[in-house]
């Protein structure tokens, strides 16, 4: 894994966000793959649509960023701050969200399948349409049975104990 300095993230940042505003015509996609990022302050940045899978953004301040169809697979989110955050359509397929705070976001539509949610706080966060297939959300804080019930659960989903009865 390879660590980034803020310079040449910020330029990375800015290529992308010149994608983001021209809809692809300007600029290019970031590509923030397998990057160390681990305490990164990415709070309120637009990364929609940005390549992060098989990053490290332990611990990562993600406050209000603009992740939606962003490719996160395999990625380490372990205890990061994500309140607010959009992720609607982003594929976070075996992400590694451990004791991340997802207090209010949006997830609708985005691929958790099998993802660690073990501990995650999930607070108001949405996951109409999204695919739980093998997740893991035992021991997540803050679930409620309404916020699973639109979302893709299989025999493989590992729910909170007392939230399986209350949801099947």
């Amino acid at each position: 894994m390879r660590r980034i300095d803020e310079g040449a993230f910020r330029k990375r940042f800015e290529r992308h966000l010149s994608w983001v505003l021209s809809a692809g015509k300007g600029g290019e996609r970031g590509d923030f793959r397998g990057l160390d990022l681990d305490g990164a302050n990415l709070h309120g940045y637009t990364l929609h649509g940005a390549a992060f899978d098989g990053a490290s953004l332990r611990r990562a301040e993600l406050r209000r960023a603009q992740l939606q169809e962003a490719d996160l697979a395999g990625a380490d989110l372990g205890g990061a701050l994500m309140h607010d955050a959009v992720l609607a359509g982003a594929s976070l397929r075996g992400v590694r969200l451990v004791d991340a705070e997802l207090v209010r976001a949006d997830l609708s539509g985005a691929d958790l399948s099998d993802a660690d949610l073990s501990g995650a706080d999930l607070l108001g966060a949405v996951l109409d349409g999204a695919d739980l297939d093998g997740a893991n959300l035992t021991g997540a804080l803050s679930l409620k049975p309404r916020q699973v019930l639109g979302a893709r659960l299989t025999a493989r989903t590992r729910l909170p104990e007392g939230l399986t009865s209350q949801v099947n």
